[in-house]
């Protein structure tokens, strides 16, 4: 059975969608663990020069 043009639309969009979220999930567990590792430890990545 040959998919239609409309079905592969929708698959694409499924996909993105998976995707999308895979690589949401993916960030906020980083940020988690990075929050993690770091509890209590102040970092800044840029020198802040307007203070």
């Amino acid at each position: 059975m040959h998919a239609t043009f409309f079905q592969k639309v929708i698959l694409c969009a499924i996909a993105g969608f998976l995707a999308a979220s895979v690589l949401e999930w993916a960030k906020v567990f980083v940020e988690g663990a990075d929050d993690a590792l770091n509890k209590g430890y102040q970092h800044r990545a840029v020198i802040e020069l307007n203070h």
